[in-house]
Parts: structure tokens; sequence; C-alpha cells
């Protein structure tokens, strides 16, 4: 029994290590602008949830797919991947572009801004 409680310690910081390094934003180096779909699942893995999606007037599409860190990861980042058109405009951690954060998502436009 000792030996167990000895060694629970080690086996936490052995199973923290092991899923950090699992972490879906240790992954996003493999990802490239212009990416589709099926090739960002076939580098980071099936995304937890498809956060949006919207068509715009003239068949333009959006859409966000959401990461999340594994259970009992030390790394509580949710990474994201936005696609235009079915490629990869850009991904990374909320706020990395200071366009908003998660809690302040404003209604979409029947346009794309600019368009």
């Amino acid at each position: 029994m000792k030996k167990l409680l000895l060694m629970l310690p080690v086996l936490m910081i052995l199973g923290l290590c092991l899923t950090s390094c699992r972490h879906p934003s240790r992954k996003t180096y493999r990802i490239q602008l212009g990416f589709t779909p099926d090739e960002v699942e076939v580098e980071m893995g099936r995304p937890y949830a498809v956060r949006s999606s919207k068509v715009f007037e003239g068949e333009e599409t959006t859409t966000t797919w959401e990461y999340r860190p594994p259970f009992l990861s030390n790394n509580d980042q949710i990474v994201h991947v936005i696609f235009e058109n079915g490629k990869v405009v850009q991904w990374g951690v909320a706020g990395d572009y200071q366009t908003g954060s998660e809690k302040t998502v404003k209604e979409y436009r029947p346009t794309k801004p600019g368009g």
C-alpha cells in the first residue's frame, strides 16, 4: 500500500505530461493556410465541436472548428480553426488575433464585411 501511495504522485505527473503532449495547441504547427477540413482532421484529429457555420449570399461559407484540451490537461486553452469556403484562413487560441472573445460574439451579417 505504501508503494502505491509513493507512486501516485509520479503517475499523476506522468499522466499530465502525456495529456499535455496531446493538447491541440501543440499540433497547430502542422496546419497550413488553405488546408481542407479533411487535411486538418488528418493533422489535428476530429474537432470537439463545430462551433459555428454560416452560408452567406453568393454561397460563401464560414465554419469554425473547436478543439479542447484532453481531460486532466494542465493547459485549458481552446483552439479554433476557421474555414472560409472549405479552406483554412485562420487558427489559434481565442484572443490570438484580438478580434473579440468567445463571450462577445455578435450576430453575423448576411454578407461578409467588404464583400
